[in-house]
């Protein structure tokens, strides 16, 4: 079986739920903790367990007693060259553990962009130009906090779920960059058209679901 192949097996629409681990590939589909082909909220069917189960909190004994149904092809030169980076992985998830950078750096660019579209309604409701002022510096601080913000994503995506690729994440690092490219167009419009351009408005406010699609797939990842 091919990597590609394994991926097919996600446990959803009626589809069997088939993992991996250091090469040999187990039927989960049957368990009640594999349901839909998902497990404790951040494991999908589908996936190579291997370096998940490094900080799992059982070991590979679990999966042996689930049936092997075959062999990933190619896992060996997989497994030689996790092995060549798992010191410096092993290092970055440590450092990981201790600091949480990406949970901790988030609620900086999700709590001054909600903040600056309530200054903004706050600038239409009293006529007051310090609230938008005061919501557009929200906003300029909010643009600057996301870039390490989706840098450490990345990071706990490799360090995490090594990098697997399916909707939930991919979804998430999207919007993450429309949110940005969004973020970025409407300071410059801010300084072209002022803060009562049609624009500027609309982008300003259409924050608000982009940073809710963001927020909904992060919390689906959290707690399933």
């Amino acid at each position: 079986m091919k990597k590609e192949e394994l991926q097919n097996f996600d446990g959803k629409d009626g589809r069997k739920s088939f993992v991996s681990n250091e090469g040999r590939v187990y039927d989960v589909t049957e368990s009640r903790l594999w349901k839909n082909g998902k497990h404790a909220g951040k494991h999908f069917a589908g996936m190579d367990l291997t370096e998940a189960l490094k900080s799992a909190p059982h070991g590979v004994e679990v999966l042996e007693r689930f049936s092997h149904v075959g062999d990933v092809e190619s896992m060996k030169e997989a497994k030689e060259k996790t092995e060549q980076e798992s010191g410096l992985k092993e290092t970055i998830r440590s450092l990981y553990r201790i600091f949480h950078p990406h949970p901790m750096l988030i609620h900086f660019p999700m709590g001054l962009i909600n903040f600056t579209v309530i200054m903004q309604l706050m600038y239409y409701i009293t006529g007051y130009p310090s609230f938008s002022t005061a919501g557009f510096y929200s906003l300029v601080t909010a643009t600057v906090f996301m870039v390490p913000t989706i840098g450490a994503g990345f990071v706990s995506w490799w360090v995490n779920y090594g990098m697997t690729k399916n909707k939930l994440f991919m979804t998430k690092i999207i919007f993450s960059f429309i949110l940005l490219a969004m973020c970025l167009l409407e300071i410059v419009l801010y300084f072209s058209a002022g803060d009562d351009g049609a624009l500027y408005n609309v982008l300003l406010f259409a924050n608000v679901p982009v940073l809710g699609i963001i927020g909904f797939n992060g919390g689906k990842l959290s707690w399933g």
